[in-house]
C-alpha cells in the first residue's frame, strides 16, 4: 500500500508539473543533464561473486508479476553495492517494532538503484539502533530476488538481510572463524544435532578425499572425506564449492572444507549422513587417485554372488546397511532409467538370463563409459542396504553409489524406464516423463490445474529418447511454463533434470523450477539462479532444490521471452526425471 500511495503522489506532481510547463525544453536539453552513465552487469550472484546492481537488474528482467501473490522470484542470490537512499532505518517500520529497514542501493558511479525491502540486519537478525546503516555504506544483500508489478526490481520482502556491511559480518570480520576438527570428531558432532538440523558454529574439517560422487556441476561437486587416505566413506562434503582454478576434486587429496555440519536424515529409510552443504574447499595436498565418480580404482570387499547379496541383505534390519564392504559379481539383467551426475541404476543376477535378483542403486560410472549396457559381467562394491518403501513396505536388496568394474562389456543396450527404488537418492517417478503418452494433443501429466502452465504444446518426433518430445511454443511479449501437473513431495533435498535444445540458430534460453501450488492457487515461484543457454543439439540441464515440508509442487521449464539473451523461439523438451538426496 505504501508503494501505491508514493507511486500516485510522484504520478500527481508529475501531471501539474507537466501542465504547467509544456514550452520547457525536453529534460535532456536542460544545463547539466548528461547521459547516464552505463554499468556493465557483473557477478554471478554468489556469495564468492556477488551480483553488483547492473547484475541484479538483468537477474529479474523476465521473472513475471501476475498479482500480490503470484509472481517469480530467483533462487537466494548475494548483490553487492552502496546505500544510496534510506526508506525506513529499521526502528520504526509503521508500527515501530518490524525492526527491518528498506534502502536503495547503487553501483559506483551508476543512476540505477536497486530497492531493498524489509530486510533484516546482520546475521539475519532485527535492527536495534538508527544508526546501524547510513548512506554510502557497502553492503551485500542475501536473499530472493523479484520483479514488483513487472516493472521494479527489487528484494522479496521479509526474504533478504545484510550479509556484510562494510566488509564486516555479524562476527565482525570478513568471515567467521571455524572450529578446526577431524572427520571422526565432525561425525560425532553431527550425530548429536537434531535430525536434519544445521549446527551453529562453523567448523573447518581437515582430511582426505577417498571417493568423489558424480560430475562437476555449476562448479561444485561432491565428494567423502576420512581421515586416512584409505579411511572410506566417513564424512561427505555435499556440492562443495570448487577452488579457483580446480576444474575436479580427485580422489587422495587432503583438504580442508569449512562450512555449518548438517545431519541430513533420508525420511524414507531414516539413515543419517553427516555432512557440510556447499562447502568452501582448500586443498592442501593434491592426490592421483581419480576425478570423479568412482573413476579410480575400485576398493576390495568380500567376495560374494547376487544370491549371496540378496540372503545376507535380507538378514539385515529394515533400511539398515552393512558394517563390511562387499564385491557382489554378477551380470546386467535391466538398465533403469537416463544417466545422471555420472551415475546409473541397473538389477543383477548370477546368469545373463536371470530374474532382477539385486540393485545398484545409482551406480557410478567407471571412467570412459557413458552407459551401462545390459548382458554386461560387472563387479559392484560398496556396503550392502535392505531398502523398505515405507508405503508398500517392498524390499529391495542393493548397494547404494556402487564402484564398479566391467569384467565383460555386454551388448543388450540400456533399455528400461523409470523406476522407484531404492534409498537416499530416490527416483521419483514423474508421469510421462519420456513424453511418449499424449491425449487431447498434450502430453499426460504435463498439464497443471492451476495457472502455472502457461505454454502451447504440441507433440515432436525430434526426440531426444523414445519417439516424441513436446515443442513449448515461444512468446516475444511473455514468458511461457512448461509444467507437470501437480505432485506431493515429501521434505527434503532434489535434483529435477531434463534435456532441452532450441529449434533454431537464433539465441535461446530456458530456465529450470517449481511453484507450490495449495488449494488449486499458486504461491511464489523459485528458478534456478541462471538460465541456462541452449543450442541446437540435446543438452541436459539440472535445478537443485530444497523443501522444508511435505509440499505440493508443480515441476516448471520456463520460456523466457524475448531479450538481448533469448529470442522468444519455440524449444523442444524430453526426458524429464525427478531424484531425493
Amino acid at each position: 500500500m505504501k508503494k501505491f500511495i508514493y507511486s500516485m503522489f510522484a504520478l500527481a506532481i508529475s501531471a501539474m508539473t507537466f501542465t504547467s510547463c509544456e514550452d520547457v525544453p525536453a529534460p535532456y536539453a536542460l544545463p547539466g543533464n548528461e547521459d547516464p552513465v552505463v554499468i556493465e552487469p557483473t557477478g554471478s550472484g554468489t556469495l564468492d561473486d556477488p551480483y553488483n546492481v547492473a547484475a541484479a537488474f538483468s537477474a529479474v528482467a523476465n521473472l513475471t508479476w501476475t498479482s500480490n501473490t503470484e509472481y517469480e522470484t530467483t533462487e537466494e542470490v548475494y548483490v553487492k553495492g552502496k546505500i544510496s537512499k534510506i526508506a525506513d532505518n529499521g526502528t520504526f517500520g509503521q508500527s515501530g517494532t518490524f525492526g527491518n529497514a528498506t534502502f536503495y542501493i547503487k553501483d559506483d558511479g551508476g543512476n540505477d538503484e536497486f530497492y531493498c525491502y524489509r530486510i533484516l540486519y546482520l546475521g539475519n537478525k532485527k535492527y536495534t539502533s538508527g544508526e546501524d546503516i547510513k548512506v554510502g555504506d557497502e553492503v551485500v544483500v542475501c536473499g530472493k530476488l523479484m520483479n514488483y508489478r513487472g516493472n521494479t526490481p527489487e528484494t522479496v520482502s521479509n526474504a533478504a538481510y545484510l550479509y556484510s556491511l562494510n566488509g564486516v559480518t555479524e562476527g565482525g570480520s570478513d568471515t567467521p572463524t571455524a572450529i578446526e576438527v577431524t572427520c571422526a570428531k565432525a561425525v560425532e558432532l553431527t550425530s548429536a544435532l537434531d535430525d536434519n538440523a544445521t549446527s551453529s558454529e562453523v567448523y573447518a574439517v581437515t582430511g582426505y578425499i577417498t571417493e568423489v560422487v558424480g560430475s562437476v556441476s555449476k562448479n561444485q561437486q561432491t565428494f567423502w572425506m576420512a581421515d586416512t587416505k584409505d579411511g572410506g566413506k566417513v564424512f561427505e562434503a555435499y556440492y562443495a564449492n570448487l577452488p579457483e582454478g580446480v576444474t575436479e576434486f580427485k580422489k587422495g587429496s587432503k583438504v580442508k572444507i569449512t562450512g555449518n555440519l548438517l545431519k541430513y536424515v533420508n525420511n524414507n529409510t531414516g539413515a543419517m549422513t553427516p555432512e557440510i552443504k556447499n562447502a568452501d574447499v582448500v586443498i592442501l595436498e593434491e592426490g592421483d587417485g581419480g576425478g570423479s565418480g568412482g573413476g579410480g580404482d575400485v576398493p576390495s570387499g568380500i567376495e560374494i554372488n547376487c544370491a549371496k547379496a540378496v540372503e545376507l541383505t535380507t538378514a539385515l534390519a529394515d533400511n539398515a546397511t552393512s558394517s563390511e564392504v562387499y564385491a557382489v559379481t554378477g551380470y546386467i539383467t535391466e538398465v533403469v532409467g537416463n544417466v545422471s551426475k555420472n551415475q546409473q541404476t541397473f538389477w543383477m543376477a548370477d546368469t545373463k538370463d536371470g530374474e532382477k535378483m539385486f540393485q545398484a542403486y545409482y551406480a557410478n560410472l567407471p571412467e570412459g563409459v557413458s552407459a551401462f549396457k545390459k548382458g554386461s559381467k560387472v563387479k559392484i562394491v560398496g556396503n550392502l542396504l535392505k531398502y523398505v518403501n515405507s508405503n508398500t513396505g517392498v524390499m529391495t536388496p542393493e548397494i547404494k553409489n556402487a564402484d564398479v568394474v566391467i569384467l565383460e562389456e555386454g551388448d543388450g543396450g540400456s533399455g528400461g524406464g523409470g523406476s522407484e527404488g531404492g534409498g537416499g537418492s530416490a527416483v521419483t517417478s514423474l508421469t510421462n516423463g519420456n513424453f511418449e503418452t499424449w491425449a487431447d494433443g498434450l502430453p499426460t501429466g504435463w498439464k497443471s490445474a492451476s495457472t502455472a502452465s502457461s505454454a502451447t504444446l504440441s507433440q515432436s518426433t525430434d526426440a531426444h529418447g523414445g519417439s516424441y518430445s513436446v515443442l513449448v511454443v515461444g512468446d516475444a511479449a511473455n514468458n511461457k511454463r512448461l509444467a507437470t501437473q501437480e505432485i506431493t513431495l515429501a521434505a527434503g533435498d532434489y535434483t529435477f533434470s531434463i534435456w532441452i535444445k532450441a529449434t533454431t540458430e537464433d539465441v535461446a534460453q530456458a530456465r529450470l523450477g517449481y511453484v507450490p501450488v495449495t488449494g488449486g492457487k499458486v504461491g511464489t515461484y523459485a528458478y534456478a539462479k541462471d538460465h541456462s543457454n541452449l543450442s541446437t543439439s540435446w543438452q541436459q540441464f539440472s535445478y537443485d532444490f530444497t523443501l522444508s515440508s511435505e509440499t505440493t509442487v508443480c515441476l516448471l521449464v520456463m520460456n523466457p521471452k524475448a531479450s538481448s539473451y533469448s529470442s522468444g523461439k519455440d524449444i523442444l523438451v524430453d526426458d524429464a526425471t525427478l531424484t531425493k538426496k
